[in-house]
């Protein structure tokens, strides 16, 4: 199990009660629950947006090859 921490935000009362309707729209048990989801989508597309600089980096820019496999499945690709 592992050890949990408190945040806290200040948000406008209208996006609480936006997040209030959605959670219970969503089958969530709450506030708590959809902020913890909206955090694990936060994290995810921080992790995708990591791997695309770490492409840019590694090709310094340019696009990545692409493999020969992908290139006899599209041929008409460019």
């Amino acid at each position: 199990m592992s050890v949990s921490v408190v945040l806290q935000a200040r948000v406008p009362e209208d996006l609480a009660r936006a997040v209030t309707a959605d959670a219970e729209i969503l089958g969530l048990g709450g506030v708590s629950e959809a902020i913890r989801e909206g955090l694990v989508l936060l994290h995810r597309k921080a992790r995708q947006v990591a791997l695309g600089q770490s492409y840019d980096s590694f090709y310094d820019g340019s696009p990545a090859p692409v493999s020969d496999v992908t290139a006899a499945l599209y041929p008409d690709e460019d």
